[in-house]
């Protein structure tokens, strides 16, 4: 059963796994910072589960390469970005059922910060309650759902099921 932990215990959970890296997007990209738990993966954009999320059944949609503004990125590159962000949601839909997904492109000129970074990419969260709202989506204040290892798996067989089934 996915646990809910306190948003120091995550930051540090996430410290003793990788460092503080300067790009923490890079670091997923690469594999630097724990498990990946890929839905869809390409040359150009990662499709996986985040293991430190406000919502269970979240999904990111990263483009691999290192962008900080859109104008670094390829019109093309994220018009890719958001096809796989809307097939994302629809898997959420299918499979977790949520009463509304939210879709997000966070971004922060600030530097690293939880549910945000430097590096562009998106967030396809499933909404539970009705009173969900994004100022209790994008912030850490409440916690963050972790999950074992045999937990991700399952959820991650789940959702490549449901992608599958979409078609390319």
């Amino acid at each position: 059963m996915p646990e809910l932990i306190s948003r120091a215990a995550a930051l540090s959970r996430i410290e003793r796994e990788g460092g503080r890296p300067a790009c923490l997007m890079c670091a997923v990209r690469d594999r630097a910072v724990g498990d990946v738990h890929a839905i869809f993966e390409d040359d150009a954009i990662l499709v996986m589960l985040p293991r430190y999320v406000r919502r269970w059944g979240q999904i990111m949609v990263l483009p691999k390469s290192h962008a900080t503004s859109f104008a670094e990125v390829d019109p093309a590159l994220w018009a890719r970005v958001n096809e796989l962000a809307h097939r994302a949601a629809r898997v959420v839909e299918r499979v977790r059922a949520p009463r509304r997904v939210y879709v997000a492109s966070t971004g922060s000129g600030g530097g690293e910060l939880t549910q945000s970074s430097m590096h562009l990419h998106v967030h396809v969260i499933p909404l539970y309650e009705p009173d969900d709202k994004p100022s209790s989506i994008f912030s850490w204040q409440d916690g963050v759902w972790v999950a074992a290892p045999a937990e991700w798996i399952a959820l991650r067989d789940d959702y490549v099921r449901a992608w599958s089934a979409q078609g390319e």
